[in-house]
């Protein structure tokens, strides 16, 4: 297993993380639910910690895609890559917050309230920006996605 194997396992999770701990902690707050905020929390901790790993591991997986696939667009894992760094930061950010809602969630501080609409909008905008990460770097191995389809590629009676 090499690190351009290890990254294509993790990538996906910081996005998920902070779908699902965005999702939980609606959840929880609409339930009134400690324990469920809690698990929203350890969620955005995790996906603050994967994205970190996701980065670290791009390095690699860079050099080994460039040395192995020579028709892949270096401008395209330069695009993905930038917008990996920028994500990294809203993650570990939303993750920090998060460690900090589950220090606030069992000291019942009112602090709560405010760090949890922190919260909410620095997860939003790191999975908005996962998100757009991730459009990034299906450009390098799926420009089928991306690519205009002609017409006559889509009409068979042709």
């Amino acid at each position: 297993m090499n690190e351009a194997h290890v990254h294509l396992i993790i990538n996906h999770a910081p996005l998920f993380s902070m779908l699902f701990g965005l999702l939980i902690l609606g959840w929880g707050l609409w339930k009134k639910n400690k324990h469920v905020k809690n698990i929203a929390f350890m969620l955005f901790i995790i996906g603050g910690i994967t994205s970190y790993i996701a980065l670290e591991t791009g390095e690699g997986a860079e050099e080994i895609v460039e040395k192995a696939v020579t028709s892949i667009s270096h401008d395209a894992i330069h695009d993905h890559e930038e917008a990996a760094e920028i994500s990294l930061w809203f993650s570990a950010i939303t993750g920090v917050l998060g460690l900090a809602g589950l220090f606030l969630s069992h000291k019942n501080l009112r602090l709560e309230k405010a760090m949890l609409g922190i919260l909410i909008v620095t997860a939003v905008a790191a999975l908005g920006m996962l998100a757009y990460t991730a459009y990034e770097g299906g450009k390098i191995r799926h420009p089928e996605a991306y690519a205009t389809v002609e017409k006559s590629l889509l009409n068979n009676d042709e």
